[in-house]
């Protein structure tokens, strides 16, 4: 077992680095496709109250690993302490301690519903309470409730655990539904029992608990899913609105009112808000029978705050958390942030530290992740000042392998300040170096300094990834998101634009070897690059991409989805009125200006942006004799899968064009490789 001691919680650099190697022993320095696609089958360990355990699952194939849990002493001598169980056809879908003798298991069960005379094959997914010692003496929870809870459509899927109830070790608190309306029910994970503690509507979405377990926020969704409305409960007994938004599918933007965690004061809750007027979301202390901010708990002076920090026991608020550029955390407890410090320390400052779970013991377990490490988790233990590696979620990654990234600073034509991200392969970022860009989709997303799979990737093949973040982009409060209203094609666009000119003033790319690649949002402004700066860039490279704005605004408005149709509208713009303007700003339109060659990809079962879409585009593309090649997966979604073919299709054929467009094939007369494999481009959907 490696075990690597913090000396006084103060490390060096160089001591760190010479630590964290010790945990590749294995790895070889040449990495191939396969080795970024092969990800870590294990899950997220989970480590008991009392801190002496972990608990974690794995999914290997059926003929080898099945479907198995482990539970592992921390204790025991090298090689001892796991207890396992196998589950065979049921796949594990997650794992929890409810206390030091019982885990809660949540299984995939493979089911059918009838619906109007039609069975329908479903995956039910249920919690089981096991014995933490031997992995026995399962206890279905809901068992007691028999046909009114089983034989319920809304609770095919039953598995949220919303509450623990620290103070009662043999109950849970869970959301499921009787008829349409979701309560929230007390489980006995001794018997499987339940009763009804809170009453919901057919319109509650989720509960949320202060610190003594009783219901103080509840939050209730439109049948369309795009207007939410939070209600919040006093001392009283009484619900009052707190606050109604809209949702975006596409979007990561904070919500305007959120849940945050419980406070020490059952009168008194954390929330996410943007109250003042920077725009910038927050975590506040919320008065529930006032209904006022009272405290600001954390904030940033140029981003959102993110998340929160809530211990997995007590429920108790621990700290906030913030992406300037990765992950930080600024604790409320000094004690805690000092080991927290230490520990960010000793891997240089240079990654993100998330801790996933804590113990009054003083044990810890992190997740590590930056550009040159994808992912790794370790037990830090307060009382041994030591830091463990348990595993990689891509174990066949190694660091020294993969490439650094810049931040990278600019200036907007106008004026406005942005941020993107260099990742740069071997041998530098130089004036003879190939860029290829790439925007982020959403557009209310952010690229962030972590490991990313494409650019790291295409690092590997000799090609410098710029990612920007552009105006329009989440993270930066809502004035910098609503900045990007109705200026796709826009004020978008130039920014990605100013960004590569400030990378070539750098001297940081070669100018004439620059391509433009990306997905939804990042598609549509792929190909707006090539239609809009043709002497830019040497190719363009889209996937899911919205190319028709008229077409995909008036498609939500034909899925008579009001409130997906509202925000599409305000950030677009509407095809009634502003006609001209949409179509102006349409890739579709615009073909007749490509002089590079464009590779389009799309899967056909698309429903955020439709598959006729970019079938549109390369229709478009043929009329006007550009050359391009349009791939299409059969039953691929809008968002892509690791497990599926799409990635890997994707990265091969997109490397090859690279290769002859900018790379070291340029010139050599074929644009477009042969097709790909057909089992490869068959695979089932993700």
């Amino acid at each position: 077992m490696l075990r690597f001691v913090l000396c006084g919680l103060v490390f060096s650099l160089v001591i760190a680095e010479s630590c964290r190697a010790q945990v590749l022993v294995d790895y070889v320095r040449e990495l191939h496709l396969e080795d970024f696609l092969a990800e870590s089958r294990v899950s997220r360990p989970r480590l008991s109250p009392d801190g002496t355990r972990i608990a974690y699952y794995d999914q290997g194939d059926h003929e080898s690993q099945g479907n198995r849990l482990t539970v592992r002493d921390l204790d025991a001598p090298r090689g001892s302490g796991y207890v396992r169980a196998d589950f065979g056809e049921f796949r594990i879908l997650g794992v929890s301690w409810a206390n030091d003798e019982r885990l809660l298991v949540t299984l995939g069960v493979p089911g059918s519903v009838r619906i109007y005379r039609t069975d329908f094959d479903v995956q039910y997914t249920r919690v089981l309470s096991f014995s933490s010692r031997t992995l026995d003496d399962p206890v279905i929870l809901f068992e007691g409730e028999g046909r009114r809870v089983e034989r319920n459509l809304f609770n095919i899927q039953l598995h949220e655990v919303a509450d623990i109830l620290p103070g009662q070790p043999d109950y849970v608190l869970m959301p499921a539904y009787r008829s349409q309306a979701l309560h929230l029910w007390r489980v006995n994970i001794l018997t499987g029992e339940a009763d009804i503690v809170e009453r919901g509507n057919n319109r509650t979405a989720r509960w949320y608990t202060g610190p003594d377990g009783r219901a103080v926020m509840r939050v209730d969704v439109s049948s369309r899913g795009r207007r939410v409305s939070v209600f919040t409960r006093n001392e009283s007994g009484r619900w009052r609105r707190s606050a109604t938004y809209r949702t975006n599918e596409l979007s990561e933007a904070a919500p305007e009112f959120d849940w945050a965690g419980a406070s020490d004061d059952p009168g008194q809750i954390y929330v996410f808000a943007s109250p003042d007027e920077t725009g910038l979301t927050g975590v506040y202390l919320y008065d529930l029978e006032s209904g006022e901010y009272i405290e600001t708990a954390g904030s940033h002076d140029r981003v959102d705050v993110t998340g929160t920090m809530i211990h997995p026991r007590t429920r108790r608020y621990l700290g906030y958390s913030y992406i300037e550029d990765r992950l930080q955390i600024e604790f409320a407890d000094e004690t805690i942030a000092r080991h927290y410090r230490g520990i960010d320390n000793f891997f240089g400052g240079e990654v993100s530290v998330m801790p996933r779970d804590y113990s009054p013991s003083g044990r810890m377990i992190v997740e590590v992740s930056g550009p040159r490490e994808p992912g790794v988790y370790y037990l830090y233990d307060e009382q041994a000042a030591s830091i463990e590696p348990l595993y990689s979620s891509r174990p066949r990654l190694a660091p020294d392998a993969l490439a650094d990234v810049d931040i990278i600073r600019y200036a907007a034509r106008d004026g406005l300040d942005l941020t993107g991200y260099l990742t740069i392969p071997e041998g530098g970022a130089t004036r003879t170096t190939p860029l290829v860009v790439m925007p982020h989709g959403g557009p209310e997303m952010r690229d962030v300094y972590d490991f990313d799979i494409f650019a790291q990737y295409l690092a590997l093949n000799g090609y410098a990834v710029f990612q920007p973040n552009f105006r329009g982009s989440s993270g930066y409060g809502e004035a910098f998101a609503r900045a990007g209203y109705r200026q796709w094609g826009a004020a978008m666009q130039d920014d990605i634009t100013d960004g590569v000119h400030h990378l070539i003033s750098r001297g940081r790319a070669d100018p004439d070897r620059i391509c433009i690649m990306g997905f939804s949002y990042g598609g549509y402004a792929a190909l707006m690059g090539g239609a809009t700066t043709p002497d830019l860039y040497q190719c363009v490279i889209a996937g899911s991409s919205v190319t028709d704005l008229p077409a995909f605004v008036d498609y939500w408005r034909s899925e008579d989805n009001e409130e997906a149709l509202e925000y599409w509208t305000e950030a677009v713009g509407d095809p009634r009125t502003e006609s001209d303007r949409l179509r102006a700003h349409s890739p579709v339109n615009l073909a007749a200006n490509f002089t590079v060659p464009v590779l389009l990809f799309h899967g056909d079962n698309d429903a955020i942006v439709p598959v006729e879409q970019s079938r549109d585009m390369a229709r478009a593309l043929e009329d006007a004799g550009v050359v391009h090649h349009y791939e299409e997966f059969r039953g691929g979604r809008h968002s892509l899968s690791l497990e599926g073919a799409e990635v890997r299709s994707i990265l091969v054929r997109s490397t090859e064009f690279l290769d002859r467009m900018i790379g070291d094939l340029r010139g050599s007369g074929e644009v477009f490789a042969g097709e790909p494999a057909d089992d490869a481009a068959e695979e089932d959907e993700p």
